[in-house]
């Protein structure tokens, strides 16, 4: 065996060992879970709404156009709804995105996925946010396919794979908004390197590719310019620092040393190419090296259109608004390392660097993945075996009010601060009413008083928030005549003290309830509650 077949065998154990460790750690985080929590919640009540037609016309109040509820809607109907189920859904997308590595690979080259599938064993993001009941994991898969086949038109175009490329583009914008930035990235850097080419039918083709996958989503222009009357209690203003650093946390944990090795990897890449260019000065290039430049392209114009995107939407930025975006980049420096990295040191860095990952993986994700992803579950079953029908449940922040619809099934009646009649999605726009209300809690208070007054228990799901003892609460004029203008935070926080004040000052006994601890499993602070009960009146 030669030395070369020696190493081209060791690349491939290596990067099956990188799967397997991905499928792996994709169980682990399938096993530990936990509940979902309320955004996968509010998928799966829109989902499972009374009609198609009643999905439809609340898709805007979630992140995704009507294919992905859809989606799950059927999938649901198949396999059921119970939380095992639906791990398992988001652990077959993380299979799905480790598949369309390999297939953009076979595509390429015939190579291995070393740096796409190292990068993304070190994801925090993935394997949490990935596989959770929202578009952002299945929306990854298929941009990683549309960066793929968009970029396997560049060497060989024909109408079969013009087809192919149009389908898969179509359906990753349909699943994720997002991806229609990133196709304008793909795109663009395409239709760049077939005009420096000179091959106009190919620009022509790919052009025509992407605008009609931009064009399928006009259909849904008119409900999200609905929800601009409402959307302005999630915006924020963000800037292009805050942006890159929510984008370097998505990139993984722990600390700075996961982006540290995205960047240095990008670098070190970028430096090879251009070493080689130098070297080969005068030569005409040949079709790997427009990947390469394809690939630099897609990088940096998915950085600047992501940029300008979130700068436009102004929404407050998570981890999981990246994880398309990381996707994307991974699977460029993939290809550009493959195509890089063809003298013998250079795949001995890049063997190494897939070994590094391999053993790092579990060290690096460990604590994230086997994180629950709520609580809210727990409490919904404790609060149900102690509450009477005669009592009252409140639960604050509304929003967690979406995850305890999926799971209380006691017979207290339930309400959040405010009180609002829709909690199956996020309804900011009931939000935005009471926060233009003059008396926008008086209901919950009255309710409140009738129950204690009765005799009967109110039961806090969320603890008591109350000021220091020489402050009161904090009292907001209706929005946006506050400080906080339209920050529903803000109100939700005053209306949270003013009704634990009220009930603090007429109850006769308060009790923090214990709640059952998972073993050895943390839970995400994201959703994480706590439970106390009110009783008594004077």
């Amino acid at each position: 065996m030669t030395r070369a077949d020696f190493l081209k065998r060791a690349e491939w154990i290596v990067a099956v060992l990188l799967s397997a460790m991905i499928l792996f750690l994709l169980a682990v985080r399938a096993t530990h879970a936990g509940g979902l929590w309320r955004d996968e919640c509010a998928v799966m009540q829109l989902a499972a709404m009374p009609s198609i037609a009643d999905v439809l016309r609340n898709f805007q109040h979630e992140a995704f156009p009507p294919l992905f509820p859809l989606i799950v809607r059927v999938y649901t109907i198949l396999f059921g709804s119970s939380d095992t189920v639906l791990h398992i859904f988001g652990f077959c997308v993380g299979c799905l995105l480790v598949s369309a590595f390999w297939i953009n690979s076979r595509l390429f080259r015939g190579d291995v996925p070393l740096v796409g599938l190292g990068l993304m064993s070190l994801n925090t993001t993935f394997f949490v946010w990935g596989t959770t009941m929202r578009g952002y994991g299945l929306g990854s898969v298929l941009i990683v396919l549309m960066f793929g086949c968009v970029a396997n038109l560049l060497l060989a175009p024909n109408p079969q794979r013009n087809i192919i490329a149009m389908l898969v583009c179509f359906l990753g914008v349909q699943v994720l908004l997002y991806n229609s930035v990133l196709l304008t990235a793909l795109g663009g850097s395409a239709v760049l390197i077939s005009l420096f080419q000179r091959r106009f039918k190919q620009a022509f083709a790919i052009l025509a590719i992407s605008a009609v996958a931009g064009l399928s989503l006009l259909p849904y222009v008119p409900a999200y310019m609905r929800a601009r009357d409402w959307n302005i209690l999630v915006r924020g203003a963000p800037t292009s620092y805050s942006l890159w650093k929510h984008f370097e946390v998505a990139l993984g944990n722990p600390g700075y040393s996961i982006p540290a090795i995205w960047y240095a990897i990008a670098v070190g890449l970028i430096g090879v190419f251009i070493f080689r260019i130098y070297k080969a000065r005068g030569a005409s290039s040949d079709p790997q090296q427009q990947l390469i430049w394809f690939a630099i392209s897609v990088c940096v114009l998915s950085v600047t259109g992501c940029c300008l995107f979130l700068r436009v939407l102004g929404y407050t930025t998570s981890v999981w608004y990246y994880l398309a975006f990381t996707c994307v980049v991974a699977a460029a420096l993939d290809l550009i390392a493959t195509n890089l990295c063809t003298a013998e040191w250079l795949r001995l860095f890049r063997l190494g660097f897939g070994l590094a990952a391999l053993i790092a993986a579990p060290f690096a994700n460990w604590s994230a993945i086997t994180e629950r992803q709520t609580n809210v579950d727990l409490v919904a079953q404790a609060v149900a075996n102690r509450a009477a029908a005669t009592d009252l449940i409140v639960v604050v922040p509304w929003p967690f009010g979406v995850s305890f619809q999926r799971y209380y099934r006691g017979p207290a009646p339930w309400t959040t601060i405010p009180n609002i009649s829709d909690h199956r999605v996020h309804r900011y726009d009931l939000i935005k009413a009471k926060m233009i209300s003059s008396h926008p809690i008086d209901d919950l208070a009255e309710a409140v008083r009738s129950t204690l007054a009765a005799g009967n228990r109110v039961w806090f799901i969320g603890g008591l928030n109350l000021p220091h003892p020489e402050e009161g609460p904090m009292i907001l004029p209706p929005a946006p005549a506050s400080r906080f203008k339209w920050d529903n935070r803000a109100y939700t926080a005053s209306w949270w003290q003013q009704l634990s004040v009220f009930a603090v000052a007429h109850a006769n006994k308060i009790d923090p309830i214990p709640l059952p601890q998972p073993e050895f499993a943390p839970i995400n602070e994201l959703e994480q509650t706590s439970l106390t009960m009110v009783e008594g009146w004077h």
